[in-house]
């Protein structure tokens, strides 16, 4: 399982134990934790915030939902998670490979479905394609605030 399914299952596991669609963030960081006892709580927090940075959770006033099917995630029955559920990917993975994870995770398309899709829109509205990958991202439901500035610092930079 690589890092971003393995964050995914870890995620949608936690959801599904609690029987909630949205969880506090406290609510989140002390099941993973003391509920569940998979993560230490400064681990667990971790989790909460690399959820959040990955586009798998949407944080508002205080709650965290998940961006992604996760009562379609096929889960172990013997399953827990591990370490390699907080593991960051490289930071040298690109904005543009990153807002794709994005989509993947929620979607479940194909990758290659997915680069011609924001190819399709990139042709269509004539942007750079960060831009038109963050189209795609919100209109699947990907939170697309944690790439707001960075794909702006991208476009202005070329």
């Amino acid at each position: 399982m690589d890092r971003m399914g393995e964050l995914e299952t870890c995620l949608a596991l936690l959801f599904r134990r609690k029987g909630k669609n949205v969880l506090t963030e406290k609510e989140l960081v002390f099941s993973a934790s003391m509920d569940f006892r998979w993560f230490t709580p400064k681990e667990a927090q971790k989790l909460l915030e690399l959820g959040l940075k990955k586009g798998l959770l949407t944080k508002t006033d205080g709650f965290v939902r998940p961006n992604f099917e996760y009562k379609k995630i096929e889960i172990p029955g013997t399953y827990r998670p591990g370490q390699k559920a907080l593991v960051d990917e490289p930071e040298d993975a690109s904005l543009f490979a990153r807002i794709l994870d994005a989509i993947s995770a929620i979607s479940n398309w194909k990758k290659r479905e997915i680069v011609a899709r924001i190819n399709r829109i990139q042709e269509r509205l004539g942007v750079d394609i960060e831009v038109a990958a963050l189209a795609l991202a919100q209109e699947v439901g990907v939170s697309t605030a944690t790439y707001m500035e960075n794909v702006r610092t991208e476009v202005l930079s070329k």
